[in-house]
């Protein structure tokens, strides 16, 4: 666990991404929660380390399994979620475990079964563009910033200058973009750019500053380009898969290299539906 200021903590360690922690008057803000019961478990033993007690809310940073599956360790809350996470967190009713990073699973078979027996705690305090929260000491906005996930939320502190991201920021590697909106994507990291922060606290790995801003947001804009020169060429979707390339772009950690070779795929999958959709309404 990291302090990033005077009771604003990060954990980094957890499968699936990070845990922000928020001291208040009111009692702590959780941004995530842990993918892993074990995690959650640990995480509760953080906070309590820190003097923080029960959780007053927790902000989910959008509807993917690996940021809300361990909310229901920290009730009774107050859950808050971007308004259009709701429609797919519907399916999460019957498993989650189907939306969780293929390699995750394989290397730990009984994982699925596991987080399939977890009902997800869904958000009940629903956000369209920014709620603020005056918790006595601290001032806590949650804000729209639509990119990774069109229902993507962001923490800021302003007096502290500490920006929670979720995966709309990655500290040098490749990002996820399977349910993206890559121009709003680009939209938003122009906005981060524009904010008044010191500290980015990505959606996994290490905080940093805006340093790590640029690279991503040279990352999709040449992915959305080279695509497009594809798609005007007449190439199909796998044939922009084979040609695209980009994994010279971030670093492959060791033992990840399928996983981010899919994650590449579903990207440019994604990439290529939303410019074919896009072409074909201007005509």
């Amino acid at each position: 666990m990291i302090e990033l200021a005077d009771g604003v903590y990060v954990e980094t360690g957890y499968t699936g991404g990070n845990c922000g922690l928020i001291r208040s008057a009111r009692g702590p803000v959780l941004i995530d929660t842990p993918l892993l019961p074990a995690d959650g478990q640990h995480w509760l033993g953080q906070i309590e380390s820190v003097g923080g007690g029960h959780p007053y809310a927790i902000v989910n940073t959008d509807y993917h399994p690996e940021h809300l599956l361990g909310n229901h360790l920290f009730m009774p809350a107050r859950v808050f979620g971007h308004e259009e996470s709701d429609k797919p967190l519907a399916r999460y009713e019957e498993s989650a475990a189907g939306d969780l990073p293929s390699d995750m699973v394989s290397k730990n078979p009984s994982l699925a079964g596991t987080l399939a027996s977890i009902q997800p705690v869904r958000p009940e305090i629903s956000v369209s563009d920014t709620v603020t929260l005056h918790l006595g000491n601290v001032e806590v906005q949650i804000i729209h910033l639509e990119g990774h996930t069109p229902a993507s939320l962001g923490v800021y502190l302003p007096e502290h200058r500490i920006l929670f991201a979720g995966d709309n920021v990655t500290n040098h590697e490749h990002p996820v973009a399977q349910h993206a909106n890559s121009l709003m994507w680009l939209e938003t990291l122009q906005r981060i750019r524009e904010m008044d922060v010191d500290v980015i606290v990505p959606g996994t790995g290490a905080p940093g500053g805006k340093e790590m801003v640029e690279p991503l947001y040279l990352y999709l804009a040449e992915m959305r380009r080279r695509i497009l020169e594809l798609f005007l060429e007449g190439a199909s979707r796998r044939e922009c898969v084979e040609k695209v390339a980009m994994l010279d772009y971030f670093p492959v950690p060791k033992g990840q290299e399928a996983e981010v070779k899919l994650r590449r795929r579903h990207s440019i999958e994604r990439l290529y539906t939303e410019i074919r959709v896009a072409l074909r309404k201007r005509h």
